[in-house]
């Protein structure tokens, strides 16, 4: 079973490979930030507390974060992607205690293009799923291709609140690269490429049994 740490900034493509190699070869998915957006969106007790974080472009603390890993681990998974966890040191540390990683992999991309995405990105505000202006335009302007429901933007997608995580990602997060470095487990990912030949890339880099 593979542990794998997706990280980088903001709008570098992340979710979307972790969605491929989850259809592709039966990974478990933990995307940190949607599940903390399910908490606010269902306004749970943790929703609240995390609100203003999660709107302010803040990091959310360690101890909401560390609550969530414990009930997300399914024995029967090929193998498990962290996407947007661990963003501290501290939560590497933790999570090497608990689960050990078994490949650190950073999607490298400028600050200019993260920002164009990630204004670029809607949602639906029925069924949920993801679209962008830029790289996943919907077939009809404003309206969902699956259920006909009003793309809406993320709260957290207006430039103020990404530029605000832009600055704490190179802060805070960034310095994972040098501890996965010292301990052998990095992978640098052009996130610049196309999709395909990012996913062809990934898949070269990490050994999945077939």
């Amino acid at each position: 079973m593979l542990n794998i740490v997706f990280f980088g900034i903001q709008g570098s493509g992340k979710g979307t490979q972790a969605v491929l190699l989850e259809k592709k070869h039966k990974f478990d998915h933990v995307s940190i930030g949607d599940l903390l957006r399910e908490h606010m969106a269902d306004k749970t007790e943790l929703g609240e507390k995390i609100k203003k974080y999660m709107l302010a472009g803040e990091l959310v603390p360690d101890e909401y974060i560390f609550s969530l890993i414990e009930d997300i681990l399914h024995p029967k998974a090929h193998g498990i992607i962290f996407d947007g966890f661990p963003r501290t040191l501290r939560q590497a540390k933790f999570m090497e205690e608990r689960i050990p990683v078994n490949y650190a992999v950073y999607f490298d991309l400028d600050d200019e293009t993260a920002i164009k995405r990630l204004t670029a990105r809607r949602v639906c505000k029925n069924c949920n799923r993801d679209f962008n202006l830029l790289l996943k335009p919907p077939k009809k302007e404003g309206q969902c291709d699956h259920c006909g429901g009003e793309l809406i933007q993320r709260d957290d997608d207006h430039k103020e609140a990404i530029v605000r995580r832009i600055k704490i990602f190179h802060q805070r997060t960034k310095p994972l690269i040098e501890f996965y470095e010292e301990k052998d487990k990095y992978i640098h990912i052009d996130a610049s490429d196309p999709p395909d030949k990012i996913f062809q890339s990934l898949v070269n880099s990490i050994k999945i049994e077939q």
